[in-house]
């Protein structure tokens, strides 16, 4: 039985409109029952005008349904890493109840932004969050507006998501909230039978992928720290009292002018600088871009900050991936999930491409995503990283939920799996109905609601208790 559906759809079309309405009919094939969906997210290449991609989207669907996302510089969809396009998930099931908001002028007021954005989401939910997904425009506030929700929202409950992209412009991003958006975040509250599962991968020093550089010599000095002496924000100046992009070219041994090394964009993403938390991960800092020989970070650091200089290599960027899969295979409650949320860092496929489409293509789990600017789990804002968030069915609440239906309904079926249970949880309608003392055709009545609400399977004449059931009966026995 199925608690969850998810279709995933993508479309390549130039005409942004047949795009939108193309990506969208390919997801609904995917769904077997779409009468109900809940929200659609909306993930399509820059170079696309939105608001028409967002029209193509509603011709086909029903117009009452939440429409989220954003521009992205690839799309994830059926595991696949995919540009150019229009990437489409729709999410569907009666057990699921989500609310949207959407917060303006995230690079005026971005704590303020978060805010309106959630308390948005959560009184369109009208009931406690399970757990909060956010898109944000990339504004170089995005811990501020993280703050804002997490004022709103408290820290129990998890958020996960990212920054929207373009093609590294850094200014053509936008959001999608049942219209199109630029300099905001959207929130969506999930409530309901699901549980959330998290991960992301990280990097640590103990990692031989991602070793950091040893002590070099710079101007007959041996360096054994990388130090910022002078930053604002994202953009930092000077580390060890050097002019940051000379000591940069130096510690990492680039062969070729400066000019030559802010071109390289593969070169210096792959050579990225980081900071030590008290774990032993290094959370990376960038640089993700340089610009008039300034270095500037995907999220703020702050004077005094000891560096960490990792490097990228093909290695490591598919050990991203098996780590963040196989945290979110072994966590618990271990049911099957129809989606799994991929937020991939927008930096790993320029560093290489290869490596990122081998990943998803080899991973078990069922991914749809986007590429960011900057990823968001549990409320941390973090670059290069690779972040999942499964949604699976709480069945033990849906069993109790669906039973007391179920029971309400038919009474004779709580009698009829507790005796079923009581032959050994499997049993032919036969000796089922002379265990009961009824006949063959009333046991055949009571299976059927049984049957329906999947708390057994038949096979031929025999009926066994599902795992579903198996949590049903927890209730009685």
């Amino acid at each position: 039985m199925r608690f969850i559906e998810f279709g995933q759809g993508f479309s390549d079309d130039d005409n942004p409109l047949k795009a939108g309405a193309h990506a969208t009919s390919n997801a609904l094939k995917q769904l077997k029952y779409s009468e109900r969906p809940n929200v659609i997210f909306l993930f399509s290449s820059p170079d696309y005008d939105p608001e028409e991609i967002l029209n193509g989207v509603k011709l086909i669907t029903n117009t009452k349904t939440p429409i989220v996302g954003g521009s992205s510089r690839f799309q994830i969809v059926n595991n696949e890493l995919l540009k150019n396009g229009v990437g489409v998930g729709i999410l569907s099931s009666k057990y699921i109840n989500v609310g949207v908001g959407v917060g303006l002028g995230v690079s005026i007021n971005p704590k303020e932004s978060g805010k309106k954005a959630i308390s948005d989401a959560m009184k369109n939910l009208s009931m406690v969050p399970k757990f909060v997904m956010v898109f944000i425009d990339y504004c170089k506030f995005e811990e501020e507006v993280l703050k804002g929700i997490t004022e709103v929202l408290g820290i129990t409950i998890p958020i996960f998501g990212g920054t929207t992209t373009d093609n590294f412009e850094f200014k053509k991003t936008y959001q999608y909230c049942n219209d199109v958006y630029f300099d905001s975040v959207v929130c969506v509250a999930f409530g309901g039978d699901i549980l959330p599962k998290m991960a992301y991968g990280n990097y640590s020093e103990s990692n031989k992928q991602s070793k950091p550089y040893k002590p070099y010599i710079y101007n007959d000095i041996e360096e054994t720290k990388t130090v910022i002496t002078e930053t604002n924000k994202r953009y930092i100046y000077k580390l060890n009292s050097i002019n940051a992009l000379d000591y940069y070219k130096n510690i990492s041994k680039f062969n070729g002018s400066y000019e030559e090394l802010q071109k390289d964009r593969q070169f210096y993403l792959s050579h990225a600088f980081g900071l030590l938390n008290a774990n032993g991960e290094i959370i990376l800092k960038g640089p993700i871009s340089i610009k008039n020989g300034v270095l500037i970070c995907g999220s703020n650091v702050i004077e005094r900050n000891e560096l960490k200089m990792v490097n990228i290599t093909n290695e490591k960027i598919k050990e991203l991936f098996r780590s963040s899969t196989n945290l979110l295979i072994n966590t618990t409650p271990k049911y099957e999930s129809p989606l799994t949320f991929c937020c991939s860092s927008t930096y790993l496929p320029e560093i290489s491409e290869e490596s990122v489409k081998d990943s998803l293509k080899s991973c078990p789990l069922n991914l749809f995503g986007f590429s960011t600017y900057g990823e968001i789990t549990l409320r941390d804002y973090m670059n290069y990283t690779v972040s999942m968030c499964s949604i699976v069915p709480d069945l033990a609440s849906i069993s109790a939920k669906d039973g007391i239906h179920m029971v309400t309904k038919y009474p004779a079926t709580k009698e009829t799996i507790l005796k079923i249970n009581e032959m050994g949880g499997e049993v032919k309608i036969e000796e089922l109905a002379r265990a009961l003392n009824i006949h063959r055709r009333t046991a055949y009545d009571r299976i059927e609601p049984l049957l329906q609400y999947g708390f057994v399977e038949k096979e031929h004449a025999l009926i066994k208790i599902t795992d579903f059931g198996r949590l049903l009966l927890k209730l009685w026995i």
